[in-house]
């Protein structure tokens, strides 16, 4: 339980971060990552974490910190959305 804590915090925490660098043009930014994880997630069958981790282990964004970040806010978003009522 302690490990799907601290690993949410961490993903809160990335989420945050690219509101905070982006502001206003966040929803924007955050859009093409959104639609990757819902096009994989349609395509796979897979939820939104796993669909994540995939997109993460994926070679196009090795060593690319911004894809990592805005990835983990787009999982985020999509996660929230779905426990909004």
């Amino acid at each position: 339980m302690e490990l799907l804590v601290k690993t949410t915090a961490k993903l809160y925490e990335c989420r945050d971060t690219a509101k905070r660098f982006f502001g206003s043009e966040f929803n924007d930014a955050v859009k093409p990552y959104k639609n990757v994880l819902l096009d994989h997630k349609k395509a796979s069958g897979k939820e939104t974490l796993e669909c994540l981790i995939d997109c993460l282990k994926s070679d196009s964004i090795q060593g690319n910190g911004m894809a990592v970040l805005m990835f983990n806010a787009a999982a985020v978003e999509l996660i929230e959305n779905l426990l909004q009522p």
